[in-house]
C-alpha cells in the first residue's frame, strides 16, 4: 500500500494544516472503502492519508429548528438506512442506502465518500438530486452551500478543490412528498448499480403532478435529473398514457454507454421501465 502517512485530526482546522502542508499527495477520507482500492493500485504515489472520522461537526443526523434535515458526510449507509427520521421523510435516501454493497460496506462505507468519489452509478446520488438536497462545503473562509448536482464535474471528478471538505447535507421536508428508489444491478448484493432510479413527486387529491424530480445514475458521466421527463408530467393529472409518455421521454434524454455489465441500449429501456414502475407505484400511493 502506498500510504506513507496517516493522521486522524480532531477538528477542521488541523485537516487545512495536514493538506496545505504535504509534502506528498493528500487523500480525505471517511469510510475508507473506496480510497484503500484506488490507493492498492500500484500505479499510485507514497500519499498521506487524512481520516475525517473524528471530526464531530461532519457526523450525525439531526433536525435543525425550522425542520431542515442535516445528515453529515461522514455517517455510514448503514445508520442513514435505519435512521427513523429518514425513513419517516426520505425514505427513498434510506432505502437507496441499505442497498450499498453488503452488510460489512454499509457499516463502513459513508454518504459523503459515495457523492464525493462522484461515480456516476452512486447509489445516495439520484435520492439526494431527487429531494433537491444541498451540499455544504468547509473550507478555509467558512462555508458554501451548493444543489448536490453541482457537486458532480465528470466520471469519479468532483467539485472539491484542494482544501475543501464536504461537511454534509441539507434535506427540506415538503408535505405531500412521496419518493421511491430502485436499482438494477445483475446480483441483488454487492452490486454497482447498472441503473437507479429515484423519483420524488408531489400530487394533490386530483392526482395532478405539482412537482417532480426524477434522478437517474449510471446513464451518463455524472448522476443527472431527467428534466425533460420532469416537464412531461409536471402540472398535469396523472394517467397511464402520461406515465408512458414521460417513461418514453426519459428513455431519449439520457447517452448511457456500452461497458462490460450492459449495453446501452439495454440501459436506455431499463430506465424507461423503471420510471414506469416507480411512477405507477407513487401513483398509488397518493
Amino acid at each position: 500500500m502506498p500510504i506513507k502517512e496517516y493522521f486522524k485530526p480532531d477538528n477542521f482546522e488541523q485537516v487545512q494544516e495536514l493538506i496545505m502542508s504535504s509534502p506528498i499527495p493528500v487523500k480525505v477520507s471517511a469510510g475508507c472503502t473506496d480510497i484503500t482500492i484506488q490507493l492498492s493500485q500500484q500505479a499510485s504515489p507514497p500519499t498521506r492519508l487524512i481520516s475525517l472520522k473524528n471530526i464531530r461537526e461532519l457526523s450525525g443526523i439531526r433536525e435543525s429548528e425550522d425542520g431542515d434535515i442535516f445528515i453529515g458526510a461522514t455517517v455510514c449507509h448503514a445508520d442513514i438506512a435505519q435512521s427513523p427520521l429518514l425513513l419517516r421523510l426520505f425514505s427513498a435516501l434510506a432505502k437507496a442506502s441499505g442497498l450499498v454493497a453488503a452488510p460489512s460496506i454499509r457499516n463502513m462505507g459513508t454518504i459523503g465518500g459515495n457523492i464525493c468519489n462522484a461515480s456516476p452509478s452512486a447509489d445516495t446520488a439520484p435520492p439526494l438530486l431527487a429531494y433537491d438536497a444541498k451540499a455544504i462545503i468547509r473550507h478555509s473562509a467558512g462555508e458554501k452551500i451548493i444543489p448536490v448536482d453541482k457537486m458532480f464535474v465528470g466520471p469519479s471528478v468532483s467539485i472539491l478543490k484542494t482544501g475543501e471538505v464536504l461537511k454534509g447535507f441539507v434535506l427540506k421536508p415538503q408535505n405531500g412528498h412521496i419518493a421511491d428508489f430502485e436499482k438494477l444491478g445483475i446480483r441483488k448484493a454487492m452490486e454497482i448499480a447498472l441503473v437507479n432510479v429515484c423519483i420524488a413527486i408531489q400530487l394533490n387529491a386530483d392526482k395532478v403532478c405539482n412537482k417532480i424530480r426524477i434522478a437517474l445514475g449510471a446513464v451518463a458521466p455524472t448522476p443527472m435529473r431527467a428534466k425533460k421527463a420532469e416537464a412531461k408530467m409536471a402540472g398535469k393529472k396523472v394517467s397511464r398514457s402520461l406515465i408512458t409518455q414521460t417513461a418514453e421521454t426519459a428513455m431519449n434524454e439520457i447517452a448511457p454507454i456500452t461497458d462490460i455489465r450492459a449495453s446501452a441500449g439495454y440501459r436506455k429501456k431499463m430506465v424507461g421501465a423503471l420510471v414506469e414502475k416507480i411512477l405507477h407505484h407513487l401513483s398509488d400511493m397518493a
